[in-house]
């Protein structure tokens, strides 16, 4: 079997990660892998690479950022054709058996768009991983306290000026092509990681559509907990007292939770050792409170080593689907304070995983963490019901062998 893969980004970010884990997996089965990228590493990997998008992407970008709001939507409309007539030719030439959709946002300004859908269904049938609600919508990745998705997007659009961002007019005429899109594909499935999102899929544009929930898999021989008292010592920690780690790809992401942990900041604990994993600086001034920024850690070895160095990871997004940081340092042995938001639930678990806040707010995490962390020195130990989860359903093969199960049905 030969899968093609559409991804915007090849390896960068939480959705292109989970692609290429996927595809590592995939190839160790035997199976042809083909990915299809806007941005590709210029790495060496098990599968192919080609990038698929309108011309001269890096000079797009620029005068996008450069221009207004309006004029860039139609830069990206103009982008539109030849991304299509590119992938149209390329997938003519591969002959997939199987394409399959990841994110496709950030490949706006070189054209990308839904309508690469209906590009991909006249050569194979299509699976479409819901990494976040933007297949969903009429433009948010996430809709937060808005259900205007489930009977369609509008001008009223709460968020229309934050990623991905496009004018109010445009969001409710963005909803009906995606639904005109749905409805004229047959052969199509979606892959949802988390049942929350599965559910979300289900009462909306996708509520006709078979919706599978297969959770992110990750490989358990790198993602495994080391001695806490050697990773600290490998990264210059001191042996004793509290260490907390907070992990996203930029620190001052307010999706990611940079807002809610500016609230946070004044509740934790003096003598607290605070990780920062990720792009930039975490704003936290409270005395008392050691912020150690690690910066973007990118070898999973390492990472696996600041995961299993810290107490407890405190995952602050106000929204999330499945995320990765959360996967990984339960597997570790490390975990979780987040909030009972999204497929939050489903990783951190009280008792075996971590804690959830009460309420999906600063005052509820604050709450958490305090109770974790008094745990914790008061000698809980979850490292090993961490692991044993992680073992019994984080574990590659088995979100390798559902995929293959669900490509042999399409």
């Amino acid at each position: 079997m030969h899968v093609v893969m559409l991804s915007d980004w090849e390896t960068r970010g939480g959705a292109a990660v989970a692609a290429s884990r996927l595809a590592t997996g995939l190839v160790a089965t035997g199976l042809r892998v083909t990915r299809l990228v806007v941005f590709p590493d210029r790495r060496r990997h098990p599968w192919r690479t080609m990038v698929i998008g309108a011309p001269l992407i890096s000079l797009r970008r620029l005068v996008r950022r450069a221009v207004p709001l309006a004029a860039r939507v139609v830069l990206d409309r103009l982008a539109r054709p030849a991304a299509e007539a590119a992938l149209e030719r390329t997938l003519a030439r591969l002959r997939p058996d199987l394409v399959h959709l990841h994110n496709l946002h950030g490949g706006l300004a070189a054209g990308w768009s839904p309508r690469l859908l209906a590009v991909a269904a006249r050569h194979a049938p299509v699976a479409w991983t819901l990494h976040d609600m933007w297949p969903l919508t009429g433009r948010c990745v996430y809709s937060y306290d808005c259900e205007r998705f489930v009977t369609g997007c509008n001008a009223a659009c709460p968020t229309a000026t934050t990623y991905p961002v496009l004018p109010p007019h445009l969001v409710g005429p963005a909803w009906l092509e995606r639904q005109a899109l749905l409805a004229a594909t047959t052969r199509l499935a979606a892959v949802a990681p988390s049942r929350w999102i599965g559910a979300a899929a289900g009462v909306g544009l996708w509520a006709a559509r078979r919706v599978e929930v297969i959770p992110h898999g990750l490989p358990l021989a790198h993602w495994r907990p080391w001695p806490r008292a050697a990773a600290r010592r490998a990264l210059g920690l001191p042996a004793t007292g509290p260490v907390a780690l907070v992990a996203m790809p930029h620190l001052a992401d307010p999706r990611k939770g940079a807002t809610l942990l500016a609230a946070l900041g004044a509740a934790l604990p003096a003598g607290l050792t605070l990780l920062a994993m990720g792009r930039g600086r975490l704003e936290l001034d409270v005395p008392g409170l050691r912020v150690v920024p690690l910066g973007f850690v990118h070898a999973p070895a390492r990472q696996a080593l600041v995961y299993s160095a810290a107490d407890l990871l405190i995952h602050a997004a106000p929204q999330d689907n499945l995320p990765l940081s959360v996967q990984e340092a339960i597997a570790c042995g490390t975990p979780v304070a987040a909030l009972p938001v999204g497929g939050l639930p489903e990783l951190v678990r009280p008792g075996r995983t971590g804690w959830l806040a009460a309420t999906p707010d600063a005052a509820g995490l604050a709450a958490a963490v305090a109770a974790a962390l008094a745990t914790i020195a008061a000698g809980a130990e979850l490292r090993a019901s961490c692991r044993a989860v992680a073992e019994a359903e984080y574990g590659l093969e088995r979100m390798v062998e559902r995929h293959l199960a669900l490509y042999e049905s399409l």
